[in-house]
């Protein structure tokens, strides 16, 4: 029998971490990651409401409609662990960071959970800035965001430089609005942009470029939806 092709969201990331010490940081640094690039990066934790039993079920769907998965070992966390293991049964591409500060490395010390990944390429990074810096290189280089970079290319060709720097933000905007979403309608979305002084035409020009640059996917009639196509 054939093994059905995986469905996945092309622009979205998951990212698996120890919950408290950890976190903070990749936050801040996806923060930074947004302005520049088009990609969703996603982090189920505990704070989502969920019970154990259903939060697993969360996170290997998200895991699974993910087009790539970071996981974050330090500390040896079971829970980053398991995700791993579900990420590399289904096949979805993915890299293991790792710090290499001197107190994580205590921290981990004796725990055998980490063993459990012994063998698996590591990214490894001392500080948070040489996170960013790995990061910042993983979001340049993704597939998406040179699709999303080859699209703009043809999109704001021709344009001043101005225009250039505006159509590019409202490009990001647009993306990063459908983050986490199967799709939304596109009145919506409009309205939406509209709210944030974008004129109507230029937010409907976008769209159109973006959908004939297959960045997204834009269906026709009174009620059409947007996806990430």
């Amino acid at each position: 029998m054939a093994k059905m092709k995986r469905q996945f969201i092309p622009n979205q990331v998951f990212v698996g971490l120890p919950w408290k010490n950890v976190r903070p940081r990749y936050e801040r640094i996806i923060t930074s990651l947004n302005k520049k690039y088009p990609l969703h990066f996603t982090i189920v934790g505990r704070d989502d409401g969920q019970n154990a039993v259903a939060l697993f079920e969360v996170i290997k769907d998200r895991i699974a409609s993910s087009s790539y998965a970071i996981f974050d070992a330090t500390g040896g966390n079971a829970n980053v662990s398991l995700e791993y293991g579900y990420a590399e049964g289904i096949e979805v591409p993915r890299s293991l960071f790792l710090s290499s500060h001197k107190a994580a490395r205590k921290a981990s010390a004796g725990d055998p959970i980490i063993s459990d990944l012994i063998g698996m390429r590591r990214v490894p990074y001392k500080t948070e800035s040489v996170l960013s810096k790995e990061l910042n290189s993983f979001s340049r280089n993704h597939d998406f965001t040179k699709r999303f970079e080859k699209a703009l290319f043809v999109i704001l060709k021709g344009k001043i430089k101005g225009k250039k720097k505006s159509g590019r933000a409202l490009a990001l905007k647009i993306i990063h609005s459908l983050g986490g979403k199967s799709q939304i309608r596109r009145a919506e979305l409009i309205q939406h942009f509209q709210a944030q002084s974008y004129e109507v035409k230029d937010i409907e020009t976008m769209l159109k470029g973006l959908h004939q640059q297959k960045i997204v996917k834009c269906s026709v009639g009174k009620y059409s939806d947007v996806n990430i196509a």
